[in-house]
């Protein structure tokens, strides 16, 4: 099976997010997106729709089962994979998809690790914050680290910063040993 980040499943995500975007159904082609990704999702999924007694109109009704009202561009997507026998990189066309369609919107994603749930102010302050350092909008998916002992840790895209109380105390810790040298 294909790794969530095949970087084949890009040259997918790319094609269908310019015809998603050429026909401004963007969130159509998500939702095609995300059936997708759940009819292959597992090697054992992948290995049935692609297994050869399974015909184009069978491998239709079962996405069609899967999303009523899918619409013919998606559909041929995945009729497409199928053919080429890269059903695989479903979870991958499906991650890249996301991405692309946040690039497009201009959003982006955060993940705020805190020892205790993060009440609604603090998440807007956050959320604010992280919005004029980005100069994007923000979604925020607040993590609940019990073992942190204060303070939080933000992950957006491939940047972390790391605000924690336990890397405070290690950096006060470095910084009284070179003192005392």
């Amino acid at each position: 099976m294909a790794g969530a980040r095949d970087i084949a499943g890009r040259r997918y995500a790319l094609a269908a997010l310019e015809i998603a975007r050429q026909d401004g159904t963007l969130d159509d082609w998500l939702v095609s997106i995300d059936t997708l990704e759940a009819l292959t999702d597992r090697s054992q999924y992948v290995n049935a729709l692609q297994a050869d007694g399974v015909t184009d109109a069978a491998f239709s009704a079962i996405v069609r089962q899967a999303h009523d009202g899918i619409g013919e561009k998606p559909l041929n997507l995945m009729r497409l994979l199928k053919r080429k026998r890269r059903l695989a990189l479903g979870p991958s066309v499906a991650v890249f998809y996301r991405e692309l369609l946040d690039q497009e919107r201009n959003v982006a994603r955060a993940t705020v690790q805190t020892a205790v749930a993060l009440d609604d102010d603090r998440r807007t302050a956050i959320q604010r914050q992280l919005a004029t350092q980005t100069g994007k909008q923000v979604e925020i998916e607040s993590v609940v680290e019990p073992a942190m002992l204060g303070g939080m840790t933000i992950r957006i895209g491939d940047r972390l910063y790391d605000a924690s109380t336990r890397t405070r105390l290690r950096s006060l810790k470095r910084d009284l040993e070179r003192a005392v040298r």
